[in-house]
């Protein structure tokens, strides 16, 4: 987690703090956040919870013991149950964002605080059944420094500048390697050049 902007700080003595988060599912981008009904944030509708939905302890450094950030949702709806089974959430992206709202209940102030992926999906199926996500996030990759970085390009440049690995493996195969975040690679996007 990073430091919180000042601003932010400040908003927060005074404003109506929520979390709005992002869940990045291959059918499409998930927007919810923890107050009531819809908000317009970084130009998208996000649709409000309430007390269905709630975030459990997001850890602010990496000496935290909660690791793992917990998102529930209680729903008696069996189209979310039904979304749920169709997507398979393990490795959705997550970011979470910290927002305060002002008295007409439009946002004021916010901040990224947290940006990882889901590693665990539990549901209990009831009258008003529960879904549990548990998010791996930036506090627990710190904990793994050596695993979340033996395949980022960023840092083997910063270790062997004159290393360009990547890009001759990318040049002598024709394909990119897989990053550790689902979707992505090594180096960015692979560029194109029309003739």
């Amino acid at each position: 987690m990073l430091s919180l902007d000042s601003a932010l700080v400040q908003s927060l003595k005074n404003g109506r703090p929520r979390y709005f988060v992002r869940l990045g599912f291959k059918t499409g981008d998930i927007y919810l956040h923890t107050g009531v009904g819809e908000r317009r944030f970084l130009n998208r509708t996000w649709l409000g919870l309430g007390i269905l939905g709630s975030i459990g302890d997001i850890p602010s450094n990496d000496k935290n013991d909660s690791a793992r950030i917990r998102l529930t949702l209680h729903t008696n709806n069996d189209a979310v149950l039904g979304e749920v089974a169709v997507n398979d959430t393990i490795n959705v992206p997550v970011e979470i964002y910290l927002v305060t709202v002002d008295k007409h209940y439009r946002v004021d102030k916010y901040q990224r605080i947290e940006a990882g992926d889901i590693v665990a999906c539990d549901v209990e199926r009831g009258d008003v059944s529960k879904i549990q996500l548990s998010v791996a996030g930036e506090s627990e990759r710190w904990k793994k420094p050596r695993v979340f970085q033996r395949w980022n390009h960023a840092t083997q440049q910063a270790l062997y500048p004159e290393d360009m690995f990547f890009k001759e493996h990318a040049a002598a195969t024709n394909q990119d390697i897989p990053d550790m975040h689902p979707g992505r690679t090594i180096g960015g996007p692979r560029e194109t050049h029309r003739r």
